[in-house]
């Protein structure tokens, strides 16, 4: 059985962690959908900033996802491999970062489980790793941004889809997660290393080569230049 699948940072620019299994496992505060071992990654300015602004509205109201960085960047693959799952078709939520706006929405995930595998995943791509036998899976893909299809090869960096807001999900992220196989309803998540890469510490970065867990809240990227 496989026990973890090592690959990229799975996007350009710098973007930091908000779950990651550096922080804790499980990530997500559950093992069910396989997200123990989980990310959320977000971009960010060099302020660690997520949106291009920020004031007494977004305490009160739902936001738009294009004042958000992360949303429609790309996403690139993490490894070598073959897609075995894509769903598209799901359309883009507003964003709920405010107690306000959030809290009713995630009052209601118990039904959005109840409807179905879409309506938590959204848009998603799943890639049965190279060289193993285990399955990476992102989701929350903006609409119609997918570049690929079931049956496709793909290569480590190779754009599969561009950052949303589809799903499950409040605010623009990539949600990335590592599993032993297809089923979405079980506890089937392995972990996810990412090698060469760099981590900024104390205004430097440095480059981060051995299999490790991005750390959380810290600016990561595959390349400073």
């Amino acid at each position: 059985m496989i026990n973890s699948i090592t690959g990229k940072l799975p996007f350009s620019g710098k973007w930091i962690a908000t779950a990651t299994p550096a922080y804790k496992v499980p990530s997500h505060g559950t093992f069910n959908f396989g997200v123990g071992y989980a990310y959320d990654f977000v971009k960010v300015n060099d302020k660690k900033r997520v949106s291009k602004s920020y004031n007494w509205r977004s305490l009160l109201y739902k936001e738009n996802p294009e004042d958000f960085y992360a949303f429609g960047e790309d996403i690139l693959s993490p490894v070598d491999g073959c897609i075995v799952e894509v769903h598209n078709g799901e359309s883009d939520n507003v964003v709920r970062r405010s107690l306000f706006t959030g809290i009713p929405y995630l009052l209601k995930q118990g039904q959005r489980i109840k409807n179905g595998v879409t309506k938590i995943a959204g848009n998603y791509v799943i890639i049965k790793n190279s060289d193993s036998d285990g399955f990476i899976c992102i989701v929350h893909i903006k609409n119609n941004t997918i570049t690929l299809e079931k049956g496709q090869k793909v290569k480590i960096g190779e754009k599969i889809g561009e950052c949303g807001n589809s799903g499950n999900s409040i605010q623009p992220h990539i949600h990335i997660q590592a599993t032993s196989n297809l089923d979405f309803f079980s506890e089937n998540g392995i972990p996810l290393y990412f090698r060469d890469y760099y981590e900024l510490n104390n205004n430097n970065f440095e480059l981060v080569i051995n299999p490790s867990f991005p750390s959380r809240k810290t600016i990561v990227a595959n390349s400073i230049e």
